[in-house]
């Protein structure tokens, strides 16, 4: 029998592994693969969906299995190789890219499923390399229930779950990790590789029970290999939704420039107020409001309400316009790469159609990325380096492509407490994605330096960062920022923004269960000094 939370497939630091001597493409004997350089899938395998990076492993294992999982990663150890791990591969930075070291490919390990978890208890199964649609498809189809996870149909489950990851339906039905029960990871302790399982219930002074806590929001590549997610008591989502999409043009927006600031009032005021853990009118509510660059035409309000009743819409909707001399129309083009080809401003639809239609994850472009939890209303400083860089036109620059995304958070992502998951920030209304995207090479500095400069001005009265426990709350470690530091540094702040008091106890993971930081990247969980 394997000790509590072990599994028996376990391969000690020193023994052969079985997938060493697997050629290019040739199926292991533990049901994975080894993509070598001249294999036609090399160059896809080593490039994630951000076309910033690229790199250029000794190889590429596919995992087949938990046995394979377990050799692959033995046998990249014993080359002296450094892993690293992909699901979805849409890391906003490099730190799934890896030259001369090993990418540890989970996406082929993609299953959803009822299970149990180690305790004989109910669960749904969620393989690291399935995608958010793959969790949709087959939970909805097959079990009726379905998972708050985002809305990009193509991110992996494995890095985006770790994160604490969020969507439309997260108002309504919290975190995926506040449903999460059970990790199966792959670790590396002692020397020894082995599958592990850490579950919710483990003994509070157990080393399992800091494993599971640090996958539920200490971010992916720190601590292991996840093969399985386990979930219990998943919501049903709502048979139908209410989808609406409406835009101002920037042509108006610049001949009242007033109807800008009032607008993203409107915005945090409203949610300032309906985002508290005890909202009960407007929890099923999520808006995105998309603050546009002025080159791209319209800045745009998609929503989704999940009631018969389009009340309640249609008065967050007349909230908005409160005040404005520029009226709504309906969207007519894409702003941050969403469009509903629709005629009029609402609609309702069932809920996995209205899923379908919300879920662009982009054409595989150059990007950077910057992010900020926001507790309280705007600040008139916020809103100001909104309209000032978002109207700045740079010559020999396409800004199109370039946004401030604002999500609606709270209601159910706030009834919990700061340290009862590894991600903190429990009492923001509102998520903050800085976007820029683009193809050219030569426009990288360009585009980075831009995007730099309207996150330090947004921020300007907090040293150009959302600092904590202030009218910010930090930084989401699924939207990573090397500007925020890097793990090489003394004292980087990504640790606070991302992690605020819960660092330490991430820390303590990571010496016990990677002590020899066998799993690293440039913003990882670092050892204790």
């Amino acid at each position: 029998m394997a000790a509590a939370g072990v599994s028996a497939v376990s391969l000690g630091v020193g023994a052969a592994g079985p997938a060493a001597a697997d050629s290019a493409g040739a199926p292991g004997v533990l049901g994975g693969q080894s993509v070598l350089p001249g294999d036609p899938r090399y160059q896809t395998l080593s490039q994630g969906f951000n076309q910033r990076w690229s790199s250029r492993p000794a190889y590429i294992r596919l995992a087949g299995s938990d046995a394979d999982a377990v050799a692959a990663l033995k046998t990249a150890l014993d080359k002296g190789l450094r892993p690293t791990i992909r699901g979805g591969g849409h890391c906003y930075e490099g730190f799934v890219d890896n030259d001369r070291g090993v990418i540890l490919d989970l996406s082929t390990l993609r299953g959803v499923r009822a299970a149990r978890d180690k305790f004989g208890a109910p669960t749904y199964c969620v393989e690291g390399g399935a995608t958010n649609w793959d969790v949709y498809t087959s939970l909805f189809r097959t079990y009726g229930v379905t998972l708050p996870a985002g809305s990009c149909y193509s991110v992996g489950a494995g890095g985006h779950v770790s994160g604490g990851g969020y969507g439309l339906l997260s108002r309504r039905d919290g975190l995926t990790v506040d449903h999460l029960v059970q990790v199966d990871v792959v670790t590396v302790r002692g020397g020894t590789v082995e599958l592990t399982t850490a579950h919710r219930d483990d003994p509070a002074t157990s080393p399992e029970s800091d494993l599971f806590w640090a996958h539920t929001g200490g971010g992916g590549g720190n601590f292991g290999v996840v093969l399985r997610y386990h979930f219990a008591r998943l919501p049903k989502p709502p048979p139908r939704v209410w989808l609406s999409s409406v835009a101002w043009s920037w042509a108006d927006l610049l001949k009242h420039p007033e109807d800008f600031r009032r607008l993203v009032e409107n915005f945090g005021s409203f949610f300032a107020q309906h985002s508290g853990p005890k909202e009960t009118v407007y929890r099923g509510l999520f808006a995105i409001l998309k603050l546009t660059h002025r080159t791209n035409g319209n800045v745009v309000l998609l929503s989704q309400w999940d009631e018969d009743d389009p009340s309640p819409l249609e008065e967050f909707l007349a909230a908005m316009e409160a005040g404005l001399t520029s009226r709504a129309v309906v969207q007519s083009y894409a702003a941050g790469g969403v469009l509903l080809p629709y005629p009029d401003k609402r609609r309702q639809m069932p809920w996995f159609q209205a899923t379908m239609t919300l879920n662009p994850s982009g054409a595989n472009q150059r990007g950077k990325y910057k992010s900020a939890y926001q507790r309280r209303r705007f600040t008139p400083t916020h809103i100001d380096a909104f309209w000032e860089w978002l109207t700045k036109t740079v010559p020999g620059m396409d800004l199109t492509q370039t946004l401030v995304q604002i999500d609606s958070y709270g209601c159910r992502i706030n009834e919990h407490k700061p340290a009862e998951a590894a991600i903190p920030q429990r009492d923001s209304v509102m998520k903050l994605q800085y976007q820029t995207y683009w193809t050219d090479p030569a426009q990288d500095a360009a585009h980075l330096a831009y995007l730099s400069g309207l996150y330090q001005a947004v921020y300007k009265a907090t040293n150009g960062i959302p600092e904590i426990d202030t009218d910010t709350d930090g930084a989401y470690v699924n939207y990573p920022d090397v500007d925020l530091g890097t793990a090489d540094q003394k004292h980087p702040a990504y640790q606070r923004l991302y992690y605020k008091q819960n660092y330490a106890r991430l820390r303590k993971a990571k010496k016990t269960w990677d002590e020899k930081n066998v799993f690293h990247h440039a913003q990882s969980v670092t050892l204790p000094s």
